[in-house]
């Protein structure tokens, strides 16, 4: 198959996708660029400028962008995940936020932190995303151990850089900050907590130090299933399981 067959195939509802992607597999140099390209195309456009087709194809190539660890698809994706609520749910769909999402950014992370740790401190990017960044950057310190001390001082200092965080978002941050198992950060969270500064249905401190100490005894790495899947490796296992 040509890279216009295999775009064109990609598009379609009823494409048998298995081929497909083993098609693009072969293409790999042709390929990447072409889906590094519609990512781009659609973290700027609007609804109505979207092609329902371009939408077909973005799940599968965004998989295989992760499969090929693409750096150049890095700022793009980060860029199409920052953009509001309504935009990214007619993208993505539950992808946004599950399991997806955030293994794609750690698989084709660039080696720069900033881009991810902007855009969970966006205000305007929705809420559930920007908890799905925090998880890259949980995962990206796992993949790249030799960026996890500058992982770790930005959620010390997420706090004082995004104080008006809504609930879900600290939520998540406090989940990292478990799954991190940042020890020093105990005490505080046990403090804000009984001060009620933190969510108030998010106060079961038993089960936060519960997190903290099974990733402390795993050496630092989180016990909970989100991050077992890991990298992304198979992108046709994980699109067809």
């Amino acid at each position: 198959m040509t890279p216009t067959e295999i775009m064109h195939d990609l598009m379609q509802h009823d494409v048998h996708l298995r081929a497909t992607l083993m098609a693009a597999r072969k293409q790999r140099k042709a390929m990447g660029p072409l889906f590094v390209d519609l990512v781009t195309r659609l973290g700027h456009q609007s609804m109505r400028e979207m092609d329902p087709l371009e939408l077909n194809a973005l799940l599968p190539s965004l998989f295989l962008l992760g499969e090929w660890r693409e750096p150049f698809a890095y700022r793009p994706f980060v860029r199409l995940l920052s953009r509001p609520s309504p935009i990214v749910e007619h993208l993505l769909g539950d992808h946004a936020t599950e399991s997806g999402s955030y293994r794609i950014l750690a698989s084709v992370f660039d080696g720069d932190l900033a881009p991810l740790c902007d855009a969970a401190c966006n205000p305007r990017a929705d809420e559930f995303v920007r908890g799905a960044f925090m998880n890259a950057l949980v995962l990206v310190s796992l993949a790249h151990p030799e960026q996890r001390k500058q992982i770790e001082n930005f959620f010390r200092k997420f706090r004082k850089l995004c104080p008006d965080a809504p609930d879900d978002v600290m939520i998540s941050w406090m989940t990292s900050i478990a799954e991190l198992g940042l020890e020093d950060m105990l005490e505080s969270i046990r403090v804000d907590m009984q001060n009620e500064k933190l969510p108030a249905y998010y106060t079961d401190f038993a089960s936060f130090e519960a997190l903290l100490r099974e990733t402390i005894d795993g050496n630092g790495v989180p016990v909970g299933g989100r991050y077992r899947k890991f990298l992304i490796s198979d992108a046709i296992d994980d699109l067809l399981q």
